[in-house]
């Protein structure tokens, strides 16, 4: 049970279900929740609660698991170019990427996503915010922090300060981040856009460079995340045995289309995962964005590869047929990409990867939380995982194209966002007993 959570048991009736696993919607169920964790799930029809038990009405909604964005970045401000983005975190304190971290934790929480994997900050600002959230000091998801990433001189995102160019630096780094916390390591395996010294076409490190992250990382009970934006820097992550492939770009040096297939049957077999980022710049392809003539728009059409969302995913597709396991996530942090529209990150997975609603929901729940690690608590409605639960207008069926929006948002059994949008305080915690302050439990692999 979360701090401030209270162990009063709630029916929680739901005129449309959808579990988190990928099946169609349920028609009129019930949850009981109860010391922050599902009880039970049992058709509403007939519901007599017992005892102390009080029933929440939800039948005009559509009630999905918490969402779990596998990729985002709270210290990033959303900007409308990646410079700006870029200079106002280099130019801020520590005490504002903290406050930054923490409006962003509040916009994920009002979009429905109650677990965030945060893929880099600079000075470990996540984790201490993530331990915040964990005390109940403030409202927020629960994290996942990789903290600084690892890069190379003039690498992407080496202006967050985790540079490593020779065998010893890579392995002391990695070894560094486990010693400060993290709950992940995230590598850059090829460069990337937001930085401009580095190329995005091209690997940062060799196999065996990134074969010592590995090895490190595995060894201290953390997973691997390599941000791959060519194929090149893909087989090299694949080849080293990384858990999940940001992005998974699948571009040649000169930029061209370059998916390889035995490369994809490889990432099936290991078992590794594509965390496919559906970030402001895919989402701006949707057709309802089609008529707009704005700036933001042009951009997004000339950084696509063929002008057409669906054209543009025939990788994902592809990997999806070979096996491969996917997640979908939205970058979040990033320019056009605001924390609080991962409806359009859902809707982008309909569109570009031929899902109905219920599959998009489970790549961005079950699917996700388990290339994190965390799907034994969260990611799907099942008695036993934490309750976490989101809210949707409507009543979603397996022609449903849209998401909802977001109603209500409940974490661990407890209302954190009511239905006028408004965040819900957890009581002010008392003075921390020493097992408390603990950090909470890493993710093992």
């Amino acid at each position: 049970m979360s701090p401030g959570s209270t162990p009063n048991p709630r029916w929680i009736v739901c005129g449309s279900l959808i579990t988190g696993d990928g099946s169609p919607p349920i028609p009129n169920m019930a949850i009981l929740v109860e010391d922050g964790l599902i009880r039970d799930i049992r058709p509403s029809a007939g519901l007599t609660p017992i005892g102390s038990q009080a029933v929440v009405d939800r039948s005009d909604c559509t009630v999905a698991p918490g969402f779990v964005d596998a990729h985002v970045h709270l210290v990033f401000t959303c900007g409308h170019d990646h410079e700006t983005t870029r200079t106002a975190v280099e130019l801020s304190d520590a005490s504002q990427l903290m406050a930054t971290a923490v409006r962003s934790g509040l916009e994920c929480l009002a979009a429905g996503i109650t677990t965030v994997r945060d893929c880099g900050d600079l000075g470990f600002v996540t984790l201490r915010v993530r331990d915040a959230i964990h005390l109940g000091v403030v409202p927020g998801p629960r994290i996942l922090a990789a903290g600084p990433p690892v890069t190379i001189t003039s690498g992407h995102l080496s202006w967050c300060g985790n540079v490593a160019d020779t065998p010893e630096e890579i392995r002391l780094a990695t070894r560094r981040l486990c010693a400060q916390g993290v709950d992940v390591i995230k590598v850059m395996a090829s460069g990337g856009i937001m930085t401009r010294e580095s190329y995005a076409r091209q690997a940062q490190f060799s196999l065996d460079e990134l074969g010592i992250v590995v090895e490190e990382a595995h060894r201290l009970g953390r997973r691997v995340a390599a941000h791959a934006l060519n194929t090149e820097s893909i087989r090299r992550a694949v080849a080293a045995g990384v858990d999940t492939i940001e992005h998974c770009e699948w571009r040649a040096a000169d930029g061209s289309y370059d998916f390889d297939p035995d490369l994809a049957r490889s990432m099936a077999e290991k078992g590794i995962t594509a965390v496919v980022t559906m970030a402001g710049i895919t989402r701006l392809l949707l057709p309802e964005f089609s008529e707009e003539s704005t700036p933001e728009v042009a951009v997004a059409h000339r950084m696509s590869r063929t002008g057409d969302m669906w054209q543009d995913h025939d990788w994902a597709r592809r990997l999806r047929d070979a096996g491969v396991k996917l997640a979908l996530a939205s970058d979040a942090g990033v320019r056009f990409t605001p924390f609080r529209r991962f409806d359009e990150t859902l809707r982008c997975g309909i569109v570009a990867l031929d899902l109905t609603l219920s599959e998009a929901v489970s790549l961005a729940t079950l699917r996700a939380a388990e290339a994190l690690g965390i799907a034994h608590s969260v990611g799907s409605i099942e008695v036993g995982k934490c309750a976490d639960l989101v809210m949707l207008d409507g009543l979603a069926d397996e022609q449903t194209t849209t998401v909802g929006a977001v109603r209500e948002v409940w974490r661990d059994a407890e209302l954190v966002v009511d239905g006028d949008g408004g965040f819900r305080l957890p009581p002010y915690p008392a003075t921390p007993t020493a097992a408390e302050l603990r950090r909470p439990p890493r993710q093992s692999r």
